[in-house]
């Protein structure tokens, strides 16, 4: 979701190798990256298309900004979270109704009704254990009733990390509707979808950082799949990720990796990996075609899904990275 400030970086559309107007030459790559939710999306295309084709993509992020963003204060989650609850568009009440299936399907290792305890954590001191309690007694209080949202007292949703796999599921649909058939979507390099492959290649290939986040510790190959990579690390600072069951951040420095064929879905089950680290890997590789892994500061463990599916490749030397190298290989 956008903060209030973005960063000075101008919003950059870049056609590599590509004519200024009209479908791309055979061979042509195009690549565009927009300002959006608070981070930076990118799309690779890799075909013969016109560079309109990836504008929908864009179109549908902004829109989806406005609907699920804790910043905007005229968003549609804001005036919610502000009413307890009342009319919602079916945009929202659908991004509701899957982040409470999820909840249940991750034993509430994630948990969309989390937002006063992220707030709670979010402020410049940690929270005292009493305000921890109370913040936990609001969690579970979201109900979809038609076309309403309903809001028990206190309870505060939380979309951030999860609207913007919702964004990729919908940036790739718009991609497929414009004719779009190889391309990769990389929503702040946490949120991904592999569609096709780039021309002569299995897949997409990316580097994946591990808990040092300036190091590549393994290479995951993407094709008509999504992957959410997400991370906690204690360098940071404020952690971001709360564990619903504790109302505690969690703070170990440790990455998840998940593989699903939804980028809404693997967003959350990465949560479940990062949130449960002694159960989180062989509950989420219960789901039919879901694969996972996690990266501590001294070993990567795929579980054995991901193992067979050989899509998450352990370097033999981890390899550095740029702060701002997107990692695509």
């Amino acid at each position: 979701m956008t903060p209030p400030h973005p960063p000075r970086t101008p919003v950059v559309a870049v056609a590599m190798l590509a004519a200024a107007l009209g479908a791309t030459p055979s061979g042509a790559t195009i690549t565009q990256v927009h300002y959006v939710m608070g981070t930076y999306l990118r799309v690779v295309v890799d075909d013969d298309v016109s560079h309109d084709a990836v504008q929908a993509c864009f179109e549908r992020a902004r829109a989806l900004d406005r609907t699920y963003s804790r910043f905007d204060p005229t968003s549609e989650l804001a005036r919610l979270n502000a009413s307890g609850g009342g009319p919602a568009s079916a945009e929202f009440r659908w991004g509701l109704a899957r982040a409470l299936a999820l909840t249940h399907d991750t034993a509430r290792t994630f948990d969309v009704t989390v937002g006063a305890l992220t707030a709670l954590w979010r402020l410049p001191e940690p929270p005292t254990a009493a305000a921890v309690a109370a913040a936990r007694r609001t969690l579970g209080g979201a109900v979809v009733d038609g076309d309403r949202v309903v809001l028990a007292p206190g309870t505060r949703l939380d979309f951030d990390g999860f609207a913007k796999g919702i964004a990729v599921d919908a940036c790739v649909a718009a991609l497929r509707g414009a004719g779009v058939t190889r391309a990769l979507v990389s929503f702040g390099e946490s949120s991904l979808y592999g569609l096709g492959a780039p021309r002569d290649a299995e897949g997409w290939m990316l580097d994946v950082r591990g808990p040092e986040p300036d190091v590549s510790r393994a290479q995951l190959v993407l094709r008509d799949a999504a992957a959410a990579v997400s991370a906690t690390r204690s360098a940071r600072g404020r952690a971001h990720i709360v564990d619903p069951r504790s109302g505690r951040a969690v703070t170990a420095d440790a990455v998840g990796v998940v593989v699903a064929t939804s980028a809404a879905d693997a967003e959350a089950y990465a949560k479940a990996v990062l949130v449960d680290e002694e159960r989180g890997l062989a509950a989420v590789e219960t789901h039919p075609d879901v694969r996972a892994a996690r990266f501590t500061r001294d070993r990567v463990v795929a579980g054995p899904a991901m193992r067979a599916s050989r899509l998450l490749r352990t370097l033999a030397q981890p390899r550095s990275l740029a702060p701002d190298e997107d990692g695509l290989r």
